[in-house]
């Protein structure tokens, strides 16, 4: 009689129920933002060789603006700007900018202000020529932001027009280009043209699409809508198969997925980014970080919810024969488009934001742990070439391979690896999203033009970088807690404001003469260092 092969503890060919239990913290934990001050460590001495002297990946983000060309002359025959020609200026910017990518991390950014010049009366375009040359040397650019000066220096130019912005370019690694640190929270601006007022009951009639489902074809329609005594909407949505459910509805005035912190058990340590999470495991332990999940919302106490009389329930969607049907290539990525050829329709999606790496990580260790091969879970799976994408980390993008288990695969997956139940509820729980035209429930995307008056600083006699476009930068650019760099720092706008957000800066300036105007400006200087 053949053997059956066996993996470790893992007999081939059998699977053992596993009990679905869900380990959870009742209530969501507030995140305290430090107010205490950022530090400010200070180089003085050419840029390039400052820059040797910092670690391999310390900087979270880097934002400068250096001297532009033929603009300011320093006297220091090590200075930038002076070159015979904006050609040379342009090559030494590249090599001191690409020397900046060792001691960025791999979820760094970088934000780079730099001016435009003028040569017999022609525009040179010095920014967008630097920045093809970075391009070229491996950073990848995501956005060209227009900094709109509405107190631009007067001109009495009449035969062109006065110059009024400056181009803020936002690169990182190219090789980091679908997993990088960017936050817009903090920068959105409020919506009034679009609202998510409406009653629960409306979504009676609506169809329901499953994304989540193996076929991708099922489709249902919502029957009864219920409220428990905690105020969570469920729904009872009857499926094209026969078979009828009770899922929980999205508040409408939330984003589509909900976002978790995870705690790390031994340290206590706190996660809020999916880009600290290497960070933890390097610096602190290899415990498996835990989310925090609200409670399991409770069926059992609830109501159902009528609807008015004055209420007509939408039964059916309606038909379109507008353009967007017509041609199709109009759609793009409109939601309007969408609204008119599709109407509202409720879409079953996972209910928590998911840092997939992680899950990665953690289903790798359960597979060699237990010593069965990926083949061998496709096999007993019934799938060819699916299961290796559950243990990749390259998500995020058309064509990586990085994925997370549908909920279903979830639990037929724990069957065969006998892994513990931290994630289940994390990875499996869903709820119901309504597809509509709205805003972002946190504001609106604040765009690439960015209005900010220019900021004098009578102390150095010239107009400073404006704090406001660094705090900008850095609110989107850097983690609370992290590193923001600036070489060429001059009177030290970028340490003052890194600072006052509570994050550490390092500042690097050739002149020695912006010493005492940064020692003013940055309240807490950790070292000054004078570079030989």
């Amino acid at each position: 009689m053949k053997k059956k092969k066996k993996y470790g503890k893992y007999t081939k060919g059998i699977l053992k129920p596993v009990k679905e239990e869900m380990l959870f913290v009742d209530t969501y934990p507030k995140v305290s933002s430090s107010s205490d001050l950022g530090s400010v460590k200070i180089y003085i001495g050419e840029v390039s060789k400052a820059l040797s002297m910092l670690d391999e990946n310390s900087i979270d983000c880097v934002i400068t603006s250096p001297p532009y060309w033929r603009q300011r002359d320093y006297k220091d025959p090590r200075q930038i700007g002076q070159e015979n020609s904006y050609f040379e200026y342009i090559e030494r910017l590249a090599g001191i900018f690409n020397g900046i990518r060792r001691v960025l991390k791999s979820t760094g950014t970088f934000f780079l202000n730099i001016g435009y010049k003028y040569l017999e009366k022609e525009l040179l375009l010095i920014p967008e020529l630097l920045a093809i040359e970075l391009q070229k040397s491996g950073w990848a650019l995501l956005n060209k932001i227009i900094w709109h000066k509405p107190n631009a220096m007067p001109s009495s130019l009449d035969n062109r027009f006065s110059n009024t912005y400056e181009p803020v370019f936002l690169f990182v690694k190219k090789e980091s280009k679908y997993k990088y640190y960017l936050s817009l929270d903090n920068l959105r601006l409020p919506v009034s043209n679009f609202t998510s007022n409406r009653e629960p009951e409306e979504i009676l009639g609506l169809d329901v699409e499953n994304s989540l489902n193996k076929s991708k074809n099922i489709k249902g329609k919502v029957t009864k809508v219920f409220k428990n005594d905690k105020g969570d909407i469920f729904a009872q949505v009857e499926w094209e198969d026969g078979k009828k459910t009770y899922e929980l509805v999205n508040d409408f005035n939330r984003e589509s997925q909900l976002e978790v912190i995870l705690i790390c058990e031994k340290c206590g340590e706190k996660i809020i980014h999916e880009v600290d999470i290497d960070k933890h495991h390097s610096l602190f332990c290899r415990e498996w970080l835990k989310p925090i999940l609200p409670p399991v919302p409770d069926f059992n106490k609830r109501e159902e919810l009528k609807p008015s009389l004055l209420f007509n329930i939408p039964f059916s969607r309606t038909s379109y024969k507008g353009k967007y049907k017509v041609s199709p290539e109009n759609r793009g990525a409109s939601p309007g488009a969408r609204k008119s050829l599709f109407g509202e329709y409720l879409v079953v999606q996972r209910r928590y934001r998911i840092f997939q790496p992680l899950i990665a990580d953690y289903l790798r260790f359960w597979r060699e742990k237990r010593g069965i091969p990926t083949k061998e879970i496709d096999r007993l799976l019934g799938y060819r070439d699916t299961a290796g994408h559950w243990f990749r980390k390259d998500t995020g993008s058309w064509g990586r391979g990085g994925a997370i288990p549908l909920p279903e695969d979830w639990f037929r997956l724990k069957e065969i690896l006998r892994f513990n139940e931290i994630y289940d509820r994390w990875v499996t729980e869903t709820h119901l999203v309504l597809q509509t035209v709205r805003a972002h429930p946190k504001g609106r995307n604040p765009g690439d033009v960015w209005s900010i008056k220019t900021q004098q600083l009578p102390e150095a006699h010239f107009a400073v970088f404006p704090e406001e476009l660094v705090r900008k930068c850095i609110e989107a650019g850097c983690p609370s807690g992290g590193v923001v760099l600036d070489p060429f720092a001059g009177s030290g706008t970028t340490g003052k404001v890194a600072q006052d957000l509570g994050r550490n800066a390092i500042l690097i300036e050739l002149i020695p003469d912006y010493v005492e105007i940064i020692k003013r400006r940055c309240k807490k200087i950790e070292e000054i260092i004078y570079v030989e």
